[in-house]
């Protein structure tokens, strides 16, 4: 079972189930959407981490990105403890 994350992109929630192709190489395929397609969402994104910045080959869809991106941030500074 793949890691998901749940984000609400135009009011509408959707689910993208994550896997890692290669090393800081994540895969975004969509799993689940709710309520009514009005527009286009893209089933497979390609995020790449290169340092500290995630560059997406999805050019046109910048807030669909962000919003994955932003829940990466916060789940990995929800998770991150210190000794």
């Amino acid at each position: 079972m793949a890691l998901q994350t749940a984000i609400k992109y135009r009011n509408q929630p959707l689910t993208y189930e994550i896997t890692v192709e290669e090393e800081d190489v994540y895969i975004f395929r969509l799993h689940e959407q709710r309520g009514t397609r009005l527009e286009y969402i893209p089933e497979k994104i390609v995020i790449r981490r290169k340092g500290k910045l995630w560059v997406s080959d999805v050019e046109d869809h910048e807030e669909l990105v962000n919003a994955l991106v932003s829940e990466i941030e916060n789940f990995n500074s929800s998770n991150h403890h210190e000794a």
